[in-house]
């Protein structure tokens, strides 16, 4: 079988390399006869042996990394196509809205403690405010979006003789405007000296303690 093998070889190397006019050249002869045609193959071989084996992984390995990039640039071509410029600019104005309107970190969320009590002893009221342990609030529907709740207490304070008139006028202040926030619980008490007690809780907006922008 190796010796048919080889009679086939040197029958087609005989067949592809001879000579017109020249039947019994040398192998020496044939070989450079052949060598205009061979070296191209061979050259063509190599380059896609090389594109095959070495080019193609590396472009795929690129292409792996890269992906994540490339999925970001769809989602910004299908959100173009989705909403018009004008669209983009009201929707980053809706949201720098927002984030004003959001409880950015303990010291906003002091000042509003602090606003409450001021207000408070602006109407005739003595305000214990508290804010709840963050640890214990629960988890917002919306991402990127926190709560922060607040407990607190008013009695009239020595002296106010129109304490239910000037609550009604409080309770519009509670919390004070400017933030994303509403009462969510309000009890009024009355003894039989007609002294009144009001316990309430609130709740405001807030970033995640790990965010910066809404």
């Amino acid at each position: 079988m190796k010796t048919r093998l080889k009679a086939l070889g040197r029958e087609a190397w005989d067949f592809l390399t001879v000579i017109p006019g020249w039947p019994d050249a040398g192998r020496i002869a044939r070989t450079f006869y052949v060598a205009p045609l061979v070296v191209p193959f061979v050259g063509l071989l190599g380059l896609a042996g090389w594109d095959r084996f070495v080019r193609e992984p590396e472009v795929l390995q690129v292409r792996a990394i890269c992906q994540p990039a490339l999925q970001l640039e769809e989602e910004i071509a299908a959100l173009r196509l989705q909403w018009s410029e004008g669209q983009a600019i009201e929707s980053a104005a809706a949201a720098r809205e927002l984030a004003v309107g959001l409880l950015h970190g303990p010291a906003d969320l002091a000042a509003q403690l602090d606003a409450m009590r001021a207000a408070a002893a602006a109407r005739g009221w003595v305000a214990t405010v508290h804010a709840n342990d963050p640890d214990g609030e629960s988890s917002s529907a919306a991402p990127g979006l926190a709560h922060r709740s607040v407990r607190g207490r008013l009695v009239p304070a020595a002296g106010n003789p129109a304490a239910f008139a000037s609550l009604l006028a409080l309770l519009e202040q509670l919390p004070p405007r400017g933030k994303h926030a509403g009462l969510t619980r309000l009890t009024v008490r009355a003894d039989e000296q007609g002294r009144l007690a009001v316990e309430f809780g609130a709740r405001y907006g807030a970033l995640p303690p790990d965010a910066q922008t809404p």
